[in-house]
């Protein structure tokens, strides 16, 4: 071959392998997941699926501290199937995505179900979308019924609420106190969205509906109708991105195993059971009210102590003993059918 006739080929050889790059680059940019190869900016995809409790929560939480530390990610998109779970995770996803979104765009893509907790950690994003027929809302709390102070007359205590904490009426206004906390960072947060500001006052809000997708967004619970392609375009153009890749997030910062396996629908009830199980007495939830709470399998330390004995015809007290109770299953509190 001629000299010329070689650098010819070359140069199309070339051509060609910068055009299957650049395909390459567009078909991530549409949502395709993949490792970045030029070492450029990356859009950080990360699921959160299942019930919100102490270890899910500090596993989402590590996932996203790094993200915010790393250079190379310009942007979180975080997709979102949840009921919620414990307020006290709730609220600390919460306030570590509000951190992150500070430094780098946030957007929540609700895939079906974002309630209650679920929803509580959704308000933090910069934008969130959600298909038409997704459940969204029920803002509020919910927590076992209160008693009032018991006596456990195999033990010493230093005060009248040393083994309950408080009062009926300091379970019922704590409740309150969550309940109203999670109503106020909801509408400061929607409030403010510069697409689609909150319609509801914060005592619709307060009322706990849950919404279709379609109805959560002529409301101003979300910002948009859309999925994961939606949301990795939403992130790419508050960070200024039109050149990026798409990366699993717990894969790329070396974060294995994925936060939250997908449960098997057999698996759904024991996954609430050992949600349950593993709550301090007094527990508040922020938990999608139509989802029954279990009774504890299991009694807590203070249940396990004799039951007092009364006159008459049953030999315990068939009211539950202490707030953390009521949870309990009547043959665990030693109610006599």
């Amino acid at each position: 071959m001629r000299p010329w006739e070689i650098a010819l080929a070359v140069l199309f050889l070339a051509l060609c392998l910068v055009g299957g790059l650049y395909l390459a680059r567009s078909s991530t940019n549409d949502g395709f997941i993949g490792m970045p190869g030029s070492g450029g900016p990356v859009i950080g995809l990360v699921r959160f699926e299942g019930e919100i409790d102490f270890a899910s929560a500090n596993q989402l939480i590590t996932l996203l501290e790094a993200a915010r530390r790393d250079e190379r990610v310009h942007g979180v998109v975080l997709e979102l199937l949840s009921p919620g779970g414990y307020a006290t995770s709730s609220e600390s996803i919460y306030y570590t995505m509000l951190k992150l979104r500070q430094e780098k765009p946030l957007v929540v893509v609700i895939d079906g179900l974002a309630a209650s907790g679920g929803y509580y950690i959704a308000a933090a994003g910069n934008r969130i979308l959600a298909p038409a027929s997704a459940s969204i809302g029920n803002v509020g709390a919910r927590g076992g019924r209160p008693s009032d102070p018991a006596i456990a007359p195999e033990e010493l205590s230093s005060g009248p609420y040393k083994l309950e904490g408080g009062s009926r009426f300091d379970q019922i206004h704590q409740l309150d106190l969550v309940a109203q906390a999670f109503i106020k960072n909801v509408v400061s947060q929607r409030a403010a969205s510069p697409v689609n500001p909150l319609k509801l006052t914060p005592e619709q809000l307060g009322e706990a509906r849950i919404y279709l997708g379609s109805e959560a967004l002529a409301l101003g619970l979300i910002d948009a109708e859309g999925g994961r392609a939606d949301g990795i375009q939403a992130a790419a153009d508050l960070a200024g991105l039109a050149d990026y890749d798409v990366v699993d997030l717990p894969q790329y910062l070396d974060l294995l195993p994925p936060l939250v396996p997908t449960p098997a629908p057999q698996q759904a009830q024991q996954a609430l059971q050992k949600l349950v199980d593993a709550a301090p007495p007094g527990t508040i939830y922020m938990l999608d009210s139509r989802i029954r709470l279990p009774g504890r399998s299991k009694p807590t330390l203070l249940n396990s102590l004799p039951a007092k004995q009364v006159t008459g015809e049953g030999l315990v007290s068939s009211q539950p003993q202490s707030f953390a109770d009521t949870l309990l299953p009547a043959t665990l509190r030693g109610v006599t059918p």
